[in-house]
């Protein structure tokens, strides 16, 4: 299975950028990167690119922006890192900023950019892909690997779940088929109890 997704990597990427595409970047906290995570960035991509892993890169590149909107430019580059929290660094891709210093040291400097930018507007915010253009992507969904659909995402625990299924916590999702399920869980939850004061 390795060789396989190496070997759809290399057909997707090209053997050079397989190689050398996320080498010699600077990290974010590099003030010439602006703080934006230049390598992880580029990790989405190719993780988009070869696998098409919309909601995995969109939901990390969601934390990006956050850190992009709470950036200020009258702030010193110190002052804006220290607002940034120990989990998933850095920033989304700022067009504004030249990168010219960053990647330097990278082997193709201009195609790193078109593709931080490529995956800017695959991953923004406002961006919506139709299925149609996913498809003409080669981002067909193969597997749900999702241990468990109803929660993806979550920390699951077992109370979560049970308070989830009777209404009293909110899970999102379709409202009129939880209120269904919440209205049967709890009679289940009466009758048991019932079951048990008679014993």
């Amino acid at each position: 299975a390795e060789g396989r997704l190496e070997d759809l990597t290399v057909r997707k990427l090209g053997k050079e950028w397989c190689e050398k595409g996320l080498l010699n970047l600077p990290t974010f906290y590099d003030e010439s990167t602006d703080g934006m995570a230049i390598g992880n960035m580029l990790w989405l991509y190719n993780c988009m690119a070869s696998y098409g892993m919309i909601e995995f890169a969109k939901d990390r590149y969601n934390d990006y922006e956050k850190k992009s909107a709470a950036w200020s430019k009258s702030k010193s580059f110190e002052e804006n890192l220290k607002s940034f929290d120990t989990c998933n660094p850095g920033r989304s891709f700022d067009e504004s900023v030249d990168l010219t210093k960053a990647l330097s040291n990278h082997y193709d400097p201009e195609l790193a950019k078109a593709k931080l930018a490529e995956v800017h507007n695959w991953l923004t915010k406002d961006a919506t892909l139709s299925e149609e253009e996913k498809v003409k992507l080669g981002w067909k969904q193969a597997y749900n690997l999702t241990t468990w659909e109803e929660f993806p995402g979550d920390d699951l625990c077992m109370s979560g779940v049970i308070l989830r299924r009777m209404g009293i916590k909110s899970s999102g999702g379709n409202i009129e088929d939880a209120v269904k399920e919440a209205k049967v869980m709890r009679g289940i939850v009466r009758k048991s109890s019932l079951l048990s004061l008679e014993d």
